[in-house]
C-alpha cells in the first residue's frame, strides 16, 4: 500500500512524496523551501541592498547637479594681472601727459597773438573786399557809358545813310537841280512825279541834317569815362596799400605758426601715442569688468544652489 503524503512528511521531513506516471512504487526527492529565519535574513539583506543603491545612486546625482564654488583666489589673482596691466599703462601715459604739458607752455599767449593777427587779416580783407565793389561799379559805369557812345554811333550813321546828304548846301542844291529839270525837259508824268515825290523828301530831310551834324559833334566830343578812370586809378592805389599791409600780417602769422611748430616739436605724435594707450586701458577695463562681472554671476548660481539644497535637506528632516 502507498504512504499519505501527510503521514509521509511527518515521517520524513525535508523530503516530498513523488509519484511517477507509471503505477510504480514512489521514491523520495528533496524538498528545497528554506527554514524561515534563512527568508528573514535573505529579505532584509535585500532590502539593505537596495537602499544602498538607491542612497548610491541618489549621490550620484547629487554630485552631477552640483555645482562649484567659484575659485575666489583664482580670480583674484587674474584680476590682478589686469590691474598691473592698467597700471603700467597709466604710468606711461602720464609720462607721455608730463610731455605735453611742457611743450604746450605760452598756449594763451600763443592764441592771443594768433588770434590778433586773424583780427588785422579780417579787417584787411574787408577793406579790399569793399574796393573791389566799387570798382566793380565803376567798371559797369563804363561800361555802360561805352555801350552808350556804340549806340549814338550806330544811331548817327544809320540817319547819315537814309539822309544821304552831309549838309542843308547840299540839299539844296539838288532841289534847284530837280526843279531846273522840271522846267527846261520835256519829261513824262510819271518821271515828273518821281522828281517831285524826291523834292518833297529832300525838303523834309533837310532839318535832319543839323540834328545830324549835333550828333555827329556830341559823339565825337563825348566824354567816355575819363572820370570814372580817374576813380579806377585811385581804387587801384588803396588797393595796393590793403594788399601789401595784408601781406606783411600774413607774414608775421606764418613766423608766429612756425616757430610754434618748432616749440611743440613731435607732439602731435605724443599726443597720438598717448590716445592710444588711452584706447588699451580702456579695454582693459572692460575686460576687467568682464571679469567681475562673470565671477560675481557664478557666486550667485552657486549661493542659489546652497540655497536650495538647505531648502531639500530641511523638507527631508
Amino acid at each position: 500500500s502507498h504512504f499519505g503524503s501527510s503521514h509521509f512528511g511527518r515521517r520524513f521531513p525535508g523530503f516530498r512524496l513523488c509519484q511517477p506516471p507509471f503505477e510504480r512504487a514512489p521514491f523520495l526527492v528533496p524538498f528545497t523551501a528554506m527554514p524561515p529565519k534563512d527568508a528573514a535574513a535573505k529579505a532584509k539583506a535585500d532590502a539593505k541592498g537596495k537602499a544602498k543603491a538607491k542612497a548610491k545612486a541618489e549621490k550620484q546625482e547629487e554630485e552631477k547637479d552640483r555645482v562649484q564654488a567659484p575659485d575666489r583666489a583664482a580670480f583674484e589673482e587674474e584680476l590682478a594681472k589686469i590691474q598691473e596691466v592698467i597700471d603700467g599703462f597709466q604710468k606711461e601715459q602720464q609720462t607721455l601727459a608730463e610731455k605735453i604739458r611742457e611743450r604746450s607752455g605760452g598756449k594763451e599767449e600763443f592764441f592771443a597773438q594768433k588770434a590778433e593777427l586773424r583780427a588785422q587779416l579780417d579787417e584787411f580783407s574787408a577793406k579790399i573786399d569793399a574796393l573791389m565793389e566799387r570798382k566793380g561799379d565803376v567798371n559797369k559805369a563804363i561800361g555802360d557809358k561805352r555801350q552808350e557812345g556804340i549806340d549814338m554811333k550806330q544811331q548817327l550813321n544809320k540817319m547819315k545813310k537814309s539822309i544821304g546828304y552831309t549838309s542843308e548846301q547840299e540839299i539844296d542844291e539838288r532841289i534847284a537841280s530837280i526843279e531846273f529839270k522840271l522846267w527846261t525837259d520835256t519829261i513824262t508824268l510819271k518821271e515828273e512825279k518821281t522828281y517831285l515825290k524826291e523834292i518833297a523828301e529832300l525838303k523834309k530831310n533837310r532839318p535832319k541834317v543839323s540834328q545830324v551834324n549835333k550828333m555827329e559833334e556830341s559823339v565825337q566830343n563825348r566824354d567816355y569815362g575819363a572820370g570814372f578812370k580817374e576813380q579806377i586809378g585811385n581804387i587801384n592805389e588803396e588797393l595796393a596799400l590793403y594788399r601789401d599791409g595784408k601781406r606783411k600780417v600774413q607774414e608775421k602769422l606764418s613766423a608766429l605758426m612756425e616757430s610754434r611748430k618748432e616749440q611743440m616739436g613731435d607732439l602731435p605724435t605724443i599726443i597720438e601715442k598717448r590716445d592710444g594707450i588711452g584706447k588699451k586701458i580702456a579695454e582693459k577695463v572692460a575686460e576687467r569688468n568682464a571679469l567681475r562681472d562673470d565671477f560675481r554671476a557664478k557666486e550667485r548660481e552657486f549661493n542659489q544652489y546652497l540655497a536650495e539644497q538647505r531648502k531639500a535637506r530641511q523638507e527631508k528632516a
